[in-house]
C-alpha cells in the first residue's frame, strides 16, 4: 500500500464537494483553519453550487474532482461534506495520472466510496477525517488537530477506553473501511472494499437497528468477515429501534455478526459522524492490542 507525501507548510490544497451541497459559512472556517496550518486552500467550482441537493451537476461534480486529481500543485484533496453524490461520478474517473503521483484525499461518509476505491483498485491511502460541515456543530479540537497530525505525518496513536462487548486480542494489518451502510451499497462495484487479511473500521449514522443488521448479514454472506484481522468500531449515531424492538443494542448487532471468528473488536473509537470524528489514515499499517484496560493502535508511516 502506498501512502501520498505527507503535508509541508506552505503547500497548496483543494478544498471541493463531489456530494451533497454545502452551506458557504463553513466554508469560510475551513479555510482559516488551514491557513492556520501554513496552507494554502484553493475551492473547487463545487463550493457554493447546487444542484437539487448535490453540489452541482454530476458534470461539474466529476470535473472538479477530475481537475483536483490531475492538478500537481494540489497535494491534498478535502471534502466539504458528506451526503449523497460520488457513487454517480466514480466509475468515471480517470486515476490514470493520480496513481503515479498521489495526494492525500479526505473526508467521510459518503466519501468511503472514494476511499474503498483507492485502497481496493489503487492500492493508495487515504484519511478518513473531519470535514467542513461538521462546524455546523462547532469547532471541535480533537477533531481537526488528529487530522492536522495525519497530513502531516506526526506520530497518530489512540487509546479507548474498555467496552464490555470487547473480544481481547492483538493484531497488525492494513486499516480499511468507513460508514457500514456504503460499505454494503458498494458491494459488486468496482469501489467494493478489499478487507481481506486487513483491519476494518465501521461507523453508521441514522440506521433502524433491523436495517444495520440486515447490512452486516450482507456483508458477511459476501464473505467480508472471512479474512479480517481486527475490528474497530466507530461511533454510531442516532440509530432507532424497531417497533417491535429488534432486541439488540447496535453494538450486541455488530458483535453478533461476527461472533464465529476470533479477531479482535475494540468498540467505543471517537471516528464517524459523532461531534468527535478522529482522522484514522486508511491504507496504513496498524498495529491493534485490545485488552482489560482498553484498546489502543497505532500507524506505521
Amino acid at each position: 500500500m502506498i501512502l501520498p507525501p505527507f503535508l509541508k507548510p506552505h503547500d497548496t490544497v483543494g478544498l471541493i464537494s463531489t456530494s451533497s451541497f454545502t452551506h458557504e459559512s463553513y466554508i469560510q472556517e475551513v479555510v482559516k483553519i488551514l491557513e492556520s496550518w501554513k496552507l494554502k486552500p484553493v475551492l473547487g467550482k463545487t463550493i457554493g453550487a447546487r444542484h437539487g441537493s448535490m453540489a452541482g451537476s454530476d458534470t461539474l461534480r466529476l470535473k472538479d474532482l477530475q481537475g483536483m486529481l490531475n492538478n500537481d500543485d494540489i497535494k491534498a484533496i478535502f471534502q466539504a461534506t458528506g451526503g449523497y453524490g460520488i457513487v454517480r461520478i466514480i466509475d468515471q474517473l480517470d486515476f490514470s495520472h493520480f496513481k503515479y503521483k498521489p495526494k492525500w484525499v479526505v473526508g467521510y461518509s459518503d466519501t468511503t466510496f472514494l476511499h474503498n476505491h483507492l485502497q481496493g483498485r489503487l492500492s493508495t491511502g487515504s484519511i478518513h477525517g473531519t470535514m467542513a460541515a461538521d462546524l455546523e456543530a462547532g469547532y471541535h479540537a480533537t477533531s481537526w488537530e488528529s487530522l492536522r497530525k495525519a497530513l502531516f505525518g506526526e506520530d497518530l496513536h489512540y487509546t479507548v477506553k474498555p467496552h464490555p462487548l470487547n473480544r481481547l486480542g492483538t493484531s497488525d494489518g492494513i486499516l480499511v473501511g468507513g460508514t457500514v451502510s456504503l460499505l454494503c451499497n458498494s458491494k459488486g462495484t468496482m469501489s467494493e472494499v478489499n478487507s481481506n487479511g486487513k483491519i476494518l473500521f465501521l461507523e453508521e449514522v441514522g440506521e433502524k437497528h433491523f436495517r444495520l443488521d440486515s447490512y452486516l448479514i450482507s456483508l458477511k454472506h459476501a464473505g467480508k468477515f472471512d479474512y479480517v484481522r481486527g475490528l474497530i468500531v466507530g461511533e454510531l449515531i442516532d440509530m432507532e429501534d424497531d417497533d417491535p424492538p429488534f432486541g439488540k443494542t447496535p453494538e450486541e448487532i455488530i458483535l453478533d455478526a461476527v461472533k464465529e471468528y476470533d479477531f479482535p473488536v475494540s468498540f467505543g473509537f471517537k471516528a464517524g459522524h459523532g461531534q468527535v470524528n478522529k482522522a484514522l489514515i486508511l491504507g496504513a499499517l496498524v498495529h491493534l492490542k485490545v485488552d482489560a484496560q482498553g484498546t489502543t493502535f497505532s500507524f506505521e508511516t
